[in-house]
């Protein structure tokens, strides 16, 4: 990752969002600096002023992307809140399930980038969500003994109903809503 700042330029913003959109619909490899530039209607020697190469910013995306979820957890709010707050993030955020941009780093070739998107799903996404769960596994709000295995049964029901709003006939909020509420308190009637 370069020492150059990131987000100084409005040029920056457009990049990002638009690789953001492009990495999610063909995914790593499908994506071209060519196509981004083409997009962006910005010359190569102006992002490559900005980042390094195509990992660089593969890398800068997803960090700047996933810092969302991190921001969700610093304000106050429940359990449930914080979930359906999560949730609806998630769902607003990807247009593609968030494990497709997990499972493209095995073709990012520096180890530091395979390392930085690692720790940006961890750090950004997959640590505040299990603090949610340690916190209410710990105030007895949660039933289970094992935080990490809520966490990805949390992440693993969202993901499915990533970009599926239309076909649930819901919107974002809703669906979050309701899928929280399935985690929380299951499908049974007794």
């Amino acid at each position: 990752m370069g020492n150059k700042p990131k987000f100084e330029h409005e040029s920056v913003d457009r990049i990002l969002a638009t690789a953001w959109d492009l990495f999610q619909q063909k995914g790593y490899k499908g994506v071209t600096v060519d196509e981004i530039c083409t997009r962006c209607n910005l010359t190569k020697p102006t992002l490559y002023y900005h980042f390094h190469d195509k990992e660089d910013l593969f890398v800068t995306v997803l960090q700047h992307r996933l810092q969302v979820f991190h921001n969700i957890l610093q304000k106050p709010g429940s359990i449930r809140e914080h979930l359906v707050a999560m949730a609806v993030a998630i769902l607003d955020n990807f247009q593609t399930q968030y494990t497709v941009l997990l499972h493209d780093r095995e073709h990012i070739q520096k180890p530091e980038n395979q390392q930085a998107i690692r720790e940006a799903f961890r750090g950004y996404l997959f640590n505040p969500l299990l603090a949610i769960m340690r916190t209410g596994l710990e105030s007895g709000e949660l039933r289970g003994k094992n935080a990490e295995m809520l966490t990805l049964m949390f992440l693993g029901i969202i993901n499915n109903f990533i970009s599926r709003t239309v076909d649930t006939g819901l919107d974002n909020l809703t669906l979050a809503t309701e899928l929280t509420q399935y985690f929380l308190e299951g499908v049974s009637n007794s």
